[in-house]
């Protein structure tokens, strides 16, 4: 049998194997953290910093995307506003002429003034193959008080008009005779 001293031996030979098993353990879970498991943490939380990262370029990408679209989307508007307003602004080619006669006919009825003889001449605008202006000679008869009404009248029209002289002489029977030469916009005037 054996001896109650060998039988203690033999317990503290295994509490000490358990030791040092427990220790290596603890040893090797120590390495292990070190080496693969803080590594790897380390790269997660870099990884998610980068993460972080893109998703704030991707937020302010978006937002500037979003502000260039607006601005795209007001500058479309700018420009079909435009567009729309030269077309209002300015005659066509084909009815040019037509439709200067009826304005001046018009306004120098309003104003009460007799409209005499009228000459056209057109040419282009430099730099600009889609307009051209018209000058129109326009010869009236009339009082003062009419051609401060003819000048306002022309200056309201739905056209743009643009006095460019204005000549005014006394008549024998107290009225004037008023010589106008006013600049108008065609549309598709020079043709390609």
């Amino acid at each position: 049998m054996s001896s109650p001293s060998s039988n203690h031996e033999t317990a503290a030979k295994r509490r000490r194997l358990a030791v040092a098993s427990l220790g290596a353990l603890a040893l090797f879970n120590v390495l292990f953290w070190l080496f693969a498991v803080r590594p790897l943490s380390e790269q997660e939380t870099l990884q998610q910093a980068r993460l972080q990262q893109l998703e704030l370029q991707v937020r302010q990408k978006t937002e500037s995307l979003d502000r260039l679209r607006a601005a795209s989307e007001k500058l479309d508007g700018a420009v079909d506003g435009g567009d729309d307003l030269l077309e209002r602004l300015t005659f066509e080619r084909r009815t040019t002429f037509s439709e200067l006669l009826k304005e001046l006919n018009s306004a120098a009825d309003e104003a009460g003034v007799e409209l005499r003889e009228t000459s056209y001449n057109s040419g282009e605008i430099d730099g600009n193959a889609s307009y051209g202006m018209v000058s129109i000679a326009a010869n009236f008869r009339g009082r003062y008080p009419n051609l401060v009404k003819l000048l306002n009248r022309l200056d309201r029209s739905e056209k743009f008009l643009i006095v460019e002289r204005l000549g005014a002489a006394p008549r024998e029977d107290g009225g004037l005779q008023i010589a106008i030469r006013i600049d108008a916009f065609v549309r598709g005037l020079v043709q390609p």
